[in-house]
């Protein structure tokens, strides 16, 4: 599975990309977290679609109160990551 989530509201200078790449470390996932020239913060998450959504789900729970909106959409093909990363 490959989920791209777009995560709005106070999400820039509180910590989200850190907070996040430490949310999902636990998870057998790969991709990258980034912020966005809008003010939002794009997750990319890739693996089982089990592990990805825990991981989504320990992001989401991490960060709550930040987040007030969120978009997501799953992506066709393979696993372009091969960890987790921050995006500069």
């Amino acid at each position: 599975m490959r989920k791209k989530i777009n995560y709005k509201g106070r999400v820039q200078g509180v910590g989200f990309r850190w907070n996040t790449e430490n949310a999902v470390e636990m998870f057998d996932v790969t991709g990258y977290v980034k912020n966005l020239p809008n003010g939002s913060v794009e997750v990319l998450l890739e693996g089982c679609s089990g592990e990805v959504l825990k991981a989504e789900n320990s992001v989401e729970e991490r960060m709550r109160g930040y987040w007030t909106e969120k978009e997501s959409e799953e992506l066709p093909g393979d696993h372009h990551w091969q960890e987790f990363e921050i995006h500069y």
